[in-house]
């Protein structure tokens, strides 16, 4: 955004907007369903989606260059508040994802996620889930393959975000290929949201590819957590004995 001097006064009046709504039972309910691993205002998630598109109306700021609303919309994601961060993502996925190009867009989700924007499960796959799902859906090959290129990342969210995304083309068997080697690449992780966002992808793909799904937890069994087997697996014919295994000692 090149520090637009509008910048802070456009995002504080969004966030005065959410102040005055927010609900302390609500906070304390989301912040206990995250463990404290992010604070929140308080305030709920179609409120927060009606909150956003008012101040882009009002404020007219479907009207301002598209890069400079790009830059309002990374910039309420690098807020510290999970209300803030939901807005942003709101606005890149309603206004941006289909008039921002591809690659530029990909620029900004890895200095966000460079500079530490995401820090909890829930936000990340916020993103994921809305942005860059949309994103892959439209971008084909070149973006999969970048989006994938991030299970080599040292931040753990980044990681996370190479195999969540692809949930929203699982149908499609032209990606089968590099969510096979991107699996391949993350199973190995004992941490429980790399694990969990494998489990995500294989639960997608075994309701329209059990197949390929199966094939998947058989090549990787070994490394696969209890969780994912016994959560993620309950779509494929094997579930039974895949949890069984598990139980004998088959893998961790």
């Amino acid at each position: 955004m090149g520090g637009n001097p509008r910048t802070p006064a456009i995002i504080a009046e969004l966030q005065g907007r959410l102040d005055a709504v927010a609900e302390p039972a609500t906070k304390e309910w989301f912040e206990n369903y995250l463990k404290h691993a992010i604070r929140y205002r308080g305030v709920k998630t179609p409120v927060v989606t009606r909150i956003v598109g008012e101040w882009r109306r009002e404020r007219g700021l479907g009207r301002l260059p598209v890069e400079e609303q790009l830059g309002l919309a990374r910039s309420l994601i690098e807020e510290s508040l999970a209300e803030d961060k939901f807005a942003g993502i709101l606005y890149m996925q309603r206004y941006l994802v289909r008039r921002v190009e591809p690659e530029r867009l990909l620029e900004v989700a890895e200095g966000l996620f460079a500079g530490g924007a995401f820090f909890d499960w829930s936000t990340s796959d916020w993103f994921s889930v809305r942005v860059l799902g949309p994103l892959l859906r439209r971008g084909g090959t070149g973006v999969a393959e970048r989006i994938a290129g991030w299970r080599v990342a040292g931040n753990l969210w980044q990681r996370r975000a190479a195999i969540v995304p692809f949930r929203a083309v699982v149908r499609d068997e032209a990606y089968h290929a590099l969510i096979g080697e991107t699996v391949a690449a993350l199973a190995g992780e004992r941490e429980r949201f790399i694990q969990t966002g494998i489990g995500w992808v294989v639960s997608d793909m075994s309701k329209a590819h059990p197949a390929v799904a199966a094939a998947l937890v058989e090549r990787h069994f070994d490394d696969l957590s209890a969780e994912v087997v016994r959560r993620h697996t309950r779509y494929l014919p094997g579930h039974e004995v895949y949890k069984g295994r598990k139980r004998g000692g088959g893998g961790r």
